[in-house]
């Protein structure tokens, strides 16, 4: 992103995040390539408890590798969460240049967790009781995204946290599929994401490479065997 441009919609975080007030958080991804980013500016961020120092979303990633940005200029809607269970609705804005290339991501989190609970309230004074999770979104949304501090938070929202267990001594095969659901959700485009993934496996940087080279190999295999002529 051209330094104009980005101190531009650095204006615009700020401005929104006073506008819509505390209840807003409103973020500025910058990214300097397909593989790495950081965040340019961020508004309200103890909403999500982020900071600048925080990595894109799991769904940020899912984004930005299936090229969703080619079909559509915005996203919104969707639920956001964070570790602790607080709830957002969740908007985003691909930002591209001249050519299409995707360049930022401007997203916008509105806190839902307080505005459930008055509307609670206010139904119990009118008598009408109803679980508090009638009041959260339905099952049928379509994106579900994952507020994370760190790149190891992002791999402890993907995999299942029984298989990282220390008492469990994961096979080589288990290993390789681990590392295939994090290529797929895009976890590796994360800078440093191969030092974090071989620490919570407990293996050599070296192993995760291999492993990585492994799934790709697999999955050139299977889309040649897939490909009708």
């Amino acid at each position: 992103m051209e330094k104009e441009i980005m101190e531009h919609y650095k204006k615009i975080v700020y401005y929104f995040g006073e506008l819509l007030g505390p209840t807003y958080e409103v973020l500025l991804h910058v990214l300097t390539s397909e593989t790495d980013s950081y965040i340019g500016a961020i508004a309200n961020g103890e909403l999500s408890g982020r900071s600048l120092d925080a990595p894109l979303t799991d769904f940020a990633l899912n984004l930005i590798k299936d090229k969703v940005y080619l079909e559509k200029d915005f996203i919104t809607g969707y639920k956001g969460t964070v570790s602790n269970g607080k709830e957002f609705r969740s908007s985003t804005l691909f930002i591209k240049d001249a050519n299409g290339k995707l360049t930022g991501l401007l997203c916008i989190n509105f806190d839902v967790d307080q505005y459930k609970y008055i509307a609670k309230d206010i139904l119990s004074l009118a008598q009408i009781m109803l679980p508090i999770n009638d009041l959260s979104s339905n099952d049928k949304e379509p994106y579900i995204e994952n507020f994370s501090n760190s790149v190891r938070d992002i791999i402890l929202t993907v995999i299942d946290s029984k298989l990282l267990s220390p008492d469990i001594k994961l096979s080589q095969n288990q290993k390789i599929e681990i590392i295939k659901i994090l290529e797929d959700k895009g976890v590796f485009q994360i800078k440093g994401a191969v030092v974090e993934v071989a620490a919570t496996l407990s293996i050599s940087e070296a192993s995760v490479y291999r492993y990585l080279q492994t799934v790709m190999r697999n999955k050139e295999a299977s889309n040649s065997s897939t490909t009708i002529y």
